[in-house]
């Protein structure tokens, strides 16, 4: 009993063939037969790294982070980067920017981007919370029924 899988597939006919004595047919069927399984594996093969490449992408993209200017590379505990936005969001490639003394700049798309300037030690200060209020405001009054 054959499987409708080696029906389907065209082998049945080649076996029947070779069965009823026409053996150049049935070879000439079995060639192609080959072509076809053949064409098939190169498919398969072709899918595998299509799939390959988006699993890449869909990774890296985890590990992608924008600041509002420029993207970073977080893999694993490093830090990398900074990488060219309009790079990145126009052709998905990570470019490193050069820096420059007052920027850096993409030696793909020649972008420029501003490095910001750090705030004096006195303006970092945290702000202080208040800690002496006078007296505070409820925010609901209950008022008397009667």
């Amino acid at each position: 009993m054959f499987s409708t899988l080696f029906q389907a597939t065209g082998f049945k006919r080649a076996l029947d063939l070779f069965e009823a004595g026409r053996l150049e047919e049935g070879k000439a069927l079995l060639k192609s037969l080959q072509e076809e399984f053949l064409a098939v594996c190169e498919e398969n093969e072709a899918l595998k790294r299509q799939l390959s490449e988006v699993a890449e992408v869909l990774d890296l993209a985890e590990k992608v982070q924008f600041d509002g200017q420029k993207y970073w590379l977080n893999d694993e505990d490093e830090r990398r980067g900074p990488f060219c936005q309009v790079c990145y969001d126009r052709d998905g490639l990570l470019v490193h920017l050069h820096r420059r003394e007052n920027h850096w700049e993409c030696q793909s798309c020649h972008g420029l981007y501003m490095i910001p300037r750090e705030a004096p030690a006195t303006d970092r200060k945290k702000p202080r919370l208040r800690t002496n209020l006078k007296k505070t405001v409820p925010l609901f009054f209950e008022r008397e029924l009667g």
